[in-house]
C-alpha cells in the first residue's frame, strides 16, 4: 500500500511542479535569469538589527543540504537510471521560481515575537488565502511539517549518518543516534539564532570540504566523464520509450525520481525552508526570496550534480543501499581517509538539518497553539525517532519519505497558486527597468528640435 501511495505522488509531483515553475517563471518574468547581478546584489540586504538574511538562508539550507545531497541523488540514479538526473535540474530550474513565490509570501505573512521573527507555510496558507476553512488548511499543514520532521527531517538523516559513521569508525548505530540527538537537544535550546549561528559557519566549511573531495573523484576519473554526461541525456529521453511498456516504465521512473529526490534535496515547493526564512531581517519579502532561488542552485545545480557524476564516473555498481555506495566510492579512491572524510561531511550535514527540522517543527507545533509542554514532548519524541531511525532499513526510510513530501508539496502548490496574485518581482528590478526605458525616451526626445522646452526668465525675453 506504502509503496503504490509513493508512486501516485511520484507520478503526480513532476508536471505539478514543472507547471508551476513555469506559471511563476512567467509572472515574475524570469528576473533571475535576465538580472543575475541584480538579484545577488538583493540577497544580503537587511532591514533593521534583527536576524540577517544571510543567516536565516544558512539556516534553510542546513535544512536542505543534507543526506539527500548524498544518499538522494545516488539512490536516484539507482531507481531511476542516469536519466533521474536530468529531471532532477530540470524540476530544480522549475523550482526556483516557485521557492522564491512560498520564501516571499512566508516573510510577508510572518508574525514578530519577543524573540524576532518567525513564520512559515501555515502562517501564509492561513493569512494569505482568508477563506473559513484557510486556518484548517494551515493545521493540516502544520501536522504534515511535523510529520516531515520524524521522516525526512529525522529518520532519513539519522540513518545516513549512522550508516557512514558505522561503515568508517565502526560505532554501532544506536550509539551515533544517541549523540545526534542529544546535540540537537542542545542546540535547540538556544532556539532560531542559535541554530543559525551554528550553520553559518558549519555548511560553508563541511560543503566545501564535500565539493573537493567529488572534484577530485571526476578529476581522477575524467576519462569516463563524457560518457557519464551523455548518459544522463540519452536516459533522460530513452528511445525505448517509443516502443512504450518498459521503456515508457524507465522513462517514468526517471522523472519520478529525479524530480521527487529532487524536492527532497532542495525542499522547494515542499513548505519547510521558508520557516527559517520567515525569520530574516529582511529589506523586503521579495530580496528573501532571492535567497530562496539561491538556495535551490547551491543544493540541486551543485552540490547534487557533483554528487551524480561522482558516482556515474567511479565505475561503482550502485545497490539498494545508497550510504554503502557512496562509502565504497569515496574509499575506492581516497583510501580510508575517503572514508572517514565522507562520514564527517555526513555527520555535519545531517546534525544541521536535524537542527533545522526541529526548528521547522517547533514553528509548527505554535501555529497549532501548542505550548511549551508541547514543545517538550515533541523534543523527546524526536530524540526517540532518532535513536530509533537509526538502525531501520533504508528502502522503508525512502518510501515514507517521497509519500510524506509528496503530501506537502501537493497541498503547498495548490495554496501557492490561490495566492499567485500576491508574488511580484522585486520592486529593485522592475523600478530600474523602467527608469532606464524612461532614459531610454528622454534621449530620443532630446534629439528632437521640436521638443525642446523653452523657458522665459524673470526679466523677460525668451531664452533658450
Amino acid at each position: 500500500m506504502f509503496d503504490a501511495a509513493a508512486s501516485f505522488f511520484g507520478a503526480a509531483m513532476p508536471p505539478l511542479l514543472i507547471l508551476s515553475g513555469v506559471l511563476f517563471a512567467v509572472r515574475l518574468r524570469g528576473f533571475y535569469i535576465f538580472h543575475p547581478i541584480k538579484t545577488l546584489s538583493l540577497m544580503t540586504r537587511r532591514r533593521g538589527d534583527g536576524m540577517p538574511p544571510v543567516k536565516a538562508a544558512s539556516m534553510a539550507l542546513a535544512g536542505t543540504l543534507g543526506v539527500g545531497n548524498i544518499t538522494g541523488v545516488i539512490s536516484a540514479i539507482y531507481m531511476g537510471g542516469p536519466g533521474a538526473i536530468f529531471w532532477m535540474w530540470a524540476s530544480a530550474f522549475a523550482a526556483m521560481s516557485v521557492k522564491y513565490a512560498e520564501v516571499a509570501l512566508a516573510v510577508r505573512y510572518r508574525r514578530r515575537g519577543k524573540n524576532g521573527f518567525y513564520g512559515g507555510a501555515p502562517y501564509y496558507i492561513s493569512g494569505g488565502i482568508g477563506t473559513k476553512g484557510a486556518h484548517a488548511l494551515g493545521c493540516v499543514f502544520a501536522v504534515l511539517c511535523i510529520c516531515n520532521s520524524f521522516t525526512v527531517g529525522g529518520i532519513l538523516q539519522v540513518n545516513a549518518a549512522a550508516g557512514a559513521v558505522s561503515a568508517s569508525a565502526h560505532i554501532p548505530p544506536h550509539a551515533v543516534g544517541i549523540i545526534l540527538a542529544a546535540l540537537t537537544v542542545m542546540a535547540a535550546a538556544g532556539g532560531a539564532r542559535r541554530i543559525a549561528n551554528l550553520t553559518v559557519y558549519l555548511i560553508p566549511a563541511v560543503s566545501a570540504v564535500y565539493i573537493i573531495m567529488c572534484a577530485a573523484v571526476i578529476i581522477l576519473h575524467a576519462a569516463a566523464l563524457p560518457a557519464a554526461v551523455a548518459a544522463i541525456f540519452k536516459c533522460a529521453f530513452s528511445d525505448a520509450a517509443a516502443v512504450g511498456g518498459i521503456g515508457g516504465y524507465a522513462v517514468s521512473e526517471a522523472v519520478r525520481y529525479g524530480v521527487v529526490r529532487g524536492v527532497i534535496t532542495n525542499e522547494a515547493g515542499a513548505g519547510t525552508s521558508p520557516t527559517a526564512h520567515a525569520c530574516a531581517d529582511a529589506e523586503s519579502p521579495e530580496s528573501q526570496g532571492c535567497l530562496g532561488i539561491f538556495e535551490v542552485f547551491a543544493d540541486t545545480i551543485i552540490i547534487c550534480t557533483l554528487t551524480a557524476l561522482t558516482a556515474l564516473v567511479s565505475g561503482v555498481e550502485l545497490g539498494a543501499d545508497a550510504m554503502v555506495d557512496a562509502n565504497t566510492i569515496f574509499v575506492g579512491t581516497f583510501g580510508g581517509v575517503g572514508g572517514a572524510a565522507l562520514s564527517i561531511c555526513v555527520f555535519v550535514f545531517v546534525l544541521a538539518t536535524l537542527f533545522s527540522q526541529h526548528y521547522y517543527a517547533r514553528s509548527a507545533i505554535m501555529f497549532l497553539g501548542g505550548g511549551g509542554k508541547c514543545t517538550a514532548l515533541f523534543t523527546i519524541a524526536f530524540c526517540a525517532v532518532i535513536i530509533a531511525g537509526s538502525g531501520m532499513a533504508p528502502p522503508a526510510v525512502w518510501t515514507a519519505a517521497d509519500i510524506t513530501v509528496g503530501v506537502m508539496t501537493i497541498l503547498n502548490l495548490y495554496c501557492l497558486y490561490r495566492l499567485r496574485k500576491l508574488i511580484y518581482p522585486p520592486r529593485e528590478i522592475t523600478s530600474d527597468a523602467k527608469k532606464s526605458q524612461n532614459s531610454a525616451a528622454s534621449r530620443v526626445g532630446a534629439a528632437d528640435p521640436d521638443r525642446i522646452r523653452r523657458r522665459r526668465p524673470s526679466g523677460g525675453g525668451d531664452m533658450i
